[in-house]
């Protein structure tokens, strides 16, 4: 891009230009982490559960999903300047109004909002990094960037908001927020200028009604996933409504896309082996990485870990998730292969996981969990952005926009469902350790004796004698209850070891397998 043709002020040092849009690209990613940012403080001032705030995350995931129909129409209708700032102050606008209001109907609904405003702000800054970077490898640099801090944001968002958290409201959470995103207009009003990067094409022929189909399908879908455990699963007719709801509404906007002459989304990419392997390989790893929630659940309920304390230790997850980042980056640029790169990071990630089995005790160290933390973290930050690569490098650039979409929508799927899932097996796994302690809990057994006799001891004196069997009733009731958590995360954490075990091994016989099957087809005929 020539100076007359640069969107970046001429004045502006080149060295300060990529860290200023890094920075500016933050608040975006706030926005994203928003309502998991302190789980215990959000549900407290909306007063609702842990699957309300993850709906309320796939709410905004979901809208960020029909925003990737028609964001780059809005990069051809404006130019990059005035873009980031109307995105911005709209977003800005929203947040104000979340300041103002405690009311679940009207959060989700500002929710809904934000989720398309989220992604429309931030986009953008993606191909103005690659195009400031000067490397030849600029554009995996630049997705190396992004996914780093798609992966870690919330920890960095949390631990800003922490004063707030700790000491004020709500709005003075919001307020923060709102206070990066005046940052980044400022930065947007110095770097940018008036220059256009995209061809200015008219704003028309947008085919909202596609669109619309899309979000019902994935809305409904988010419900069933999330709410399926509280509403008992298919006893529920709400539950019941919502599958036949997201399966009708993916009918129609499949059949919407096969009879447009215009469709928003073309299905041919999954005529490419390397994208549907790449669906398969982002479904395994959110699988693997939504088993970090039940580590952090352990910490708060049976290690009694206080939040900002676990927030602290997320950290050695985030320095891993930069090593591996950076492990990404140096393979890439020594074209190693695709194949390579991913079995380096699920062994990571499978190591972890079996490590992580072995720690679910009634006590730990930071120094022991740690360890694990950053392998995860590692596996992670190696194979994010060269998945990425692997499923855009399979199909002609027509059609990247589409492999993006996938990948997004894939993401919003494997969260979800891999909420559900945790929650599930947590549930079940807990329940049938619960009855089996509770079975071989017998009075003529000297463990439970000698148990019973040291949290007796305890109330016997301060209370009356009911008042002290009931209160030792409980003590010996919770540490069942944790007890009955920490087996269920060793039998899930061992399944998960063995789940990614199996991944690998086909990862690595996969090219095998291909050559074996097509002479097995020859010979029969």
């Amino acid at each position: 891009m020539s100076a007359a043709t640069s969107i970046i002020n001429k004045w502006v040092p080149h060295r300060l230009v990529v860290p200023l849009l890094v920075l500016a690209l933050f608040p975006h990613l706030m926005l994203l982490s928003l309502f998991s940012m302190n789980a215990t403080f959000t549900a407290s001032f909306l007063d609702i559960e842990p699957d309300d705030l993850q709906f309320l995350f796939a709410i905004a995931y979901a809208t960020i999903i029909g925003g990737l129909f028609i964001y780059t129409r809005l990069w051809e209708a404006f130019n990059v300047r005035s873009y980031c700032l109307l995105a911005t102050i709209l977003n800005i606008i929203v947040l104000v109004a979340m300041t103002m209001t405690t009311n679940r109907q009207l959060i989700l609904v500002l929710r809904f909002i934000q989720g398309p405003l989220a992604l429309f702000e931030g986009v953008i800054l993606l191909p103005v990094i690659m195009s400031n970077i000067r490397s030849t490898h600029a554009k995996f640099m630049g997705y190396i960037i992004l996914y780093f801090m798609m992966m870690t944001s919330d920890k960095f968002s949390t631990s800003i908001v922490k004063f707030a958290i700790e000491h004020y409201t709500h709005e003075v959470m919001f307020c923060v927020v709102i206070g990066f995103h005046c940052i980044a207009l400022l930065i947007y009003l110095l770097v940018l200028n008036s220059n256009r990067m995209f061809p200015k094409k008219p704003l028309y022929q947008l085919h909202i009604g596609g669109i619309i189909l899309l979000m019902f399908s994935l809305l409904s879908g988010a419900f069933f996933f999330i709410y399926g455990k509280r509403l008992n699963w298919f006893d529920s007719q709400l539950i019941v409504l919502a599958l036949i709801s997201c399966l009708f509404f993916a009918a129609l906007f499949i059949f919407h896309q096969k009879t447009s002459k215009r469709p928003l989304y073309h299905f041919e990419v999954f005529k490419s082996e390397r994208v549907v392997l790449g669906v398969i390989l982002f479904f395994v790893f959110y699988l693997m990485r939504s088993s970090l929630s039940n580590v952090y659940q352990v910490m708060g309920l049976v290690w009694k870990w206080p939040w900002e304390y676990i927030l602290e230790i997320q950290y050695i997850n985030v320095a891993g998730t930069f090593l591996g980042s950076i492990i990404a980056y140096l393979l890439f640029t020594r074209e190693v292969s695709f194949k390579r790169i991913f079995i380096i990071g699920f062994i990571f990630i499978c190591v972890s996981m079996y490590w992580f089995s072995c720690l679910f005790l009634p006590d730990t160290t930071v120094e022991s969990i740690g360890k694990p933390l950053f392998l995860e973290g590692v596996g992670q930050g190696v194979i994010f952005a060269p998945l990425v690569f692997y499923m855009l490098g399979s199909v002609h650039m027509g059609l990247t926009t589409n492999v993006s979409q996938t990948g997004t929508a894939i993401r919003f799927w494997t969260t979800t469902i891999g909420f559900s899932l945790m929650q599930n097996l947590v549930w079940m796994f807990s329940a049938k350790y619960e009855l089996l302690l509770t079975q071989n809990l017998q009075l003529t057994q000297q463990v439970y004796q000698q148990e019973w006799s040291n949290v007796f001891e305890k109330y016997g004196a301060p209370y009356l004698i009911n008042d002290a069997n009931h209160l030792s009733g409980a003590i010996i009731k919770e540490k069942i209850v944790k007890q009955a958590l920490l087996l269920a995360n060793t039998e899930i954490f061992r399944g998960l070891f063995i789940f990614c075990l199996i991944a690998i091994i086909v990862i690595i016989s996969y090219s095998y397998i291909k050559r074996i099957l097509p002479r097995k087809k020859v010979k029969e005929k």
